[in-house]
């Protein structure tokens, strides 16, 4: 398997997994021309794409789901209340009928996409019917929840034994409540239906790495509330303070705005 989030932030996120013949993004949050690019600067043509997944119907996550679609003539899986959102989103346009993969989210399913099948699961989030993703293809298994207010049992359910995570660590609290958004920005942001912190994050990292994840990335972190230096520096210092050995047990990874991060070949 192959893994690359392309960019990831709250300007926009899409992720690269590879295996066998299928090659699936996870959201399409960016141009049709930046996906393009980030896709061949990790030698990918676009045009080999087979699938889109989305987790949920915010622009920074859907911008460019309707110009791949449409380009590469490529089905796109999403929830009922996705689909439905899709119609009040001018940014994704037309995709043709016989590409509209519509699943129902209630509690969790599985998809087959070619050599990798995706398990969805419901994430807590201020966007209807939103959706994380477990992809394996029978020997490797990579888990991708960003925009989540708190761990659920079912995010623990499915990414508890995957061997590499894509996780939020969206905010630093300090930031946030000292920041220029107005409160009621900050409580949603914060609340139960919102985003992770770096220190949530960095808890929820610890499990992880404790069911068996070798390689966790960092992702969907906030352009005003948050900068790599400092949630990779928090979530270090919570996953050693466990006991976490970063060279030996599981190594963390920065997710970058707007250039493809580490690609990691499993």
């Amino acid at each position: 398997m192959i893994v690359c989030p392309l960019l990831s932030g709250s300007s926009g996120n899409a992720t690269y997994v590879e295996s066998g013949s299928s090659r699936v993004l996870i959201d399409a949050g960016a141009s049709g021309a930046a996906l393009e690019k980030n896709l061949r600067k990790i030698g990918v043509d676009p045009v080999s794409l087979t699938h889109i997944l989305v987790t949920h119907a915010h622009d920074d996550h859907i911008r460019g789901v309707g110009v791949a679609s449409r380009r590469y003539d490529l089905p796109v899986y999403a929830s009922e209340g996705v689909w439905n959102e899709f119609a009040n989103r001018s940014c994704v346009g037309r995709i043709m009928t016989r590409n509209m993969k519509v699943f129902h989210s209630s509690g969790s399913g599985a998809l087959q996409l070619g050599d990798l099948t995706a398990s969805y699961f419901s994430t807590p989030h201020d966007a209807y019917d939103s959706v994380g993703y477990v992809l394996s293809d029978g020997a490797v298994k990579f888990g991708l929840a960003t925009d989540f207010g708190r761990v659920t049992p079912s995010i623990r359910q499915h990414l508890l034994g995957c061997d590499v995570v894509l996780l939020e660590s969206n905010y630093d609290y300090d930031m946030l409540m000292n920041g220029p958004y107005p409160y009621d920005l900050k409580r949603r942001i914060r609340g139960p239906e919102g985003h992770l912190s770096n220190e949530e994050a960095g808890s929820f990292a610890v499990e992880l790495a404790r069911a068996g994840a070798k390689h966790i990335y960092l992702g969907h972190l906030s352009e005003n509330n948050n900068n790599p230096r400092l949630a990779h520096k928090v979530v270090k210092t919570i996953l050693e303070d466990a006991g976490v050995d970063l060279t030996r047990d599981c190594a963390l990874h920065m997710t970058k705005r707007y250039e493809p991060s580490l690609k990691l070949i499993l």
